[in-house]
């Protein structure tokens, strides 16, 4: 697997967000920045995703990790469907499914958002309370996508699995839904 460092990554100015799915490990030991970055981003584990805001920062990070991942630019309906499905957040320490407005509510009605419309609403807009949303938020663990990934060792430019899947990345959630 290489990786395209030297590549100019160009985020469309329409996209507020990113989305990393994990898609594969290597056998033996890994490089530790490369380690260190998907610990930092909560990518522990084949088949997590996360949603993070795109900057200049991100990108090298992505660049890093690229072997690692797949990414892309979500829908709104994608985002809506992977909370509605695998929203987990963390209430009183305790991993809760967001699967009621009550928990919300509770959580977060002085900032505005009052059920998980809002937090859908907040995390494909990258709004104001976005970092508070996502430290909030476990990762969403998806199942592997029916068929399984082609060709982990390739780019998704040549016909492979990993890297920038632009929008294409919301037709591989469905399938991992």
């Amino acid at each position: 697997m290489t990786r395209l460092k030297n590549k100019v990554v160009r985020i469309p100015d329409s996209v507020n967000v990113l989305l990393l799915i994990r898609i594969t490990t290597i056998p033996g030991p890994m490089p530790q920045k490369v380690r260190k970055i998907l610990q930092h981003m909560r990518l522990t584990e084949i088949n997590n995703a996360v949603i993070v805001k795109p900057s200049e920062n991100m990108i090298e990070k992505i660049k890093i990790i690229e072997p690692y991942i797949t990414w892309g630019y979500p829908s709104l309906r994608s985002i809506h469907n992977l909370v509605f499905k695998y929203g987990y957040g963390e209430v009183e320490g305790v991993k809760s499914a967001l699967s009621s407005n009550v928990i919300i509510e509770n959580l977060f009605c002085k900032q505005g958002l009052l059920c998980l419309e809002d937090v859908v609403k907040q995390m494909f807009e990258a709004g104001t309370h976005f970092e508070m949303l996502t430290k909030f938020m476990y990762p969403f663990k998806l199942i592997p996508p029916k068929g399984g990934f082609r060709r982990v060792a390739q780019h998704f430019d040549k016909n492979g699995a990993w890297g920038n899947r632009a929008e294409k990345i919301n037709s591989l959630i469905r399938k991992m839904l």
